[in-house]
């Protein structure tokens, strides 16, 4: 038994500077991975609340009335506009019932007002146009 006594237990390589190196090694993997859990929680976040937003938002705006607050539409918005074809509002440049356009290097500038003009006019003769069609035969005879 005297030999126990005399013996001592074996000592541990690298002793405390080992274990404090092991625990802030570890301290800075738990702190990496908490900054990159968090950056994927905020971009999630945000991603839902984009879609909760696009959700909510589904009111709907006719084309037109962004149209109509322009000054000035090409030829192919003056169509739209007037729901007409593009080809249509260029005869009706071409013809002379659209006289006050600019016409630039892509096509045909007409102003909303003129737009409005026209197409108040030819509201107007179509409506003479029905009304002389139901009056009956002797009645256009005397005019």
């Amino acid at each position: 038994m005297a030999n126990q006594s005399n013996q001592r237990p074996a000592k541990r390589s690298g002793g405390i500077n080992a274990t404090f190196l092991g625990a802030v090694f570890l301290g800075i993997c738990i702190l990496i991975s908490g900054i990159s859990i968090g950056g994927g929680v905020r971009k999630l976040n945000k991603t839902m609340e984009e879609k909760q937003l696009a959700s909510t938002n589904t009111v709907t705006v006719p084309s037109d009335v962004g149209l109509s607050q322009k000054k000035y539409l090409t030829e192919a918005e003056a169509g739209e506009y007037l729901n007409l074809s593009t080809d249509k509002v260029i005869e009706l440049i071409r013809t002379g019932e659209i006289t006050e356009y600019v016409e630039t290097a892509t096509g045909y500038s007409i102003s909303v007002s003129v737009l409005d003009d026209w197409f108040d006019n030819a509201a107007y003769q179509n409506k003479l146009k029905s009304n002389a069609s139901s009056l009956p035969d002797d009645e256009t005879s005397e005019e």
